[in-house]
């Protein structure tokens, strides 16, 4: 064996072991322009519609917290289970798990 022929395979194998899965949502609410917010940080995700994307090292679903707010509605907070099924960011962002949430208006 060549020191070239054991790079390449050390390297495929430590490529291999880094894999990562990805998963996106695309995230609507009715009315929209709501700004939605991941309950697990705090950070804000988009204002609806948005499509957002997630990077985990397992394949395993992920589960998503998020809460929806928008002026002279009530705060809405919603979970969903998104598959990790995507090889690339790309990939994932092209075909998103669809999430629609319904906003209530203040008072009802």
């Amino acid at each position: 064996m060549t020191k070239l022929t054991i790079f390449f395979g050390l390297w495929a194998v430590l490529i291999a072991g880094c894999a990562q899965n990805h998963g996106a949502a695309y995230i609507n609410s009715n009315p929209q322009g709501a700004e939605v917010v991941n309950l697990n940080d705090d950070t804000v995700l988009g204002v609806t519609p948005v499509k957002v994307w997630w990077r985990e090292s397992s394949e395993q679903r992920k589960f998503i917290n998020i809460r929806l707010q928008k002026s002279g509605f009530q705060d809405k907070t919603s979970s969903f289970w998104l598959t990790m099924r995507h090889n690339t960011k790309k990939s994932a962002l092209n075909d998103p798990q669809f999430v629609e949430i319904e906003l209530q208006k203040e008072g009802q």
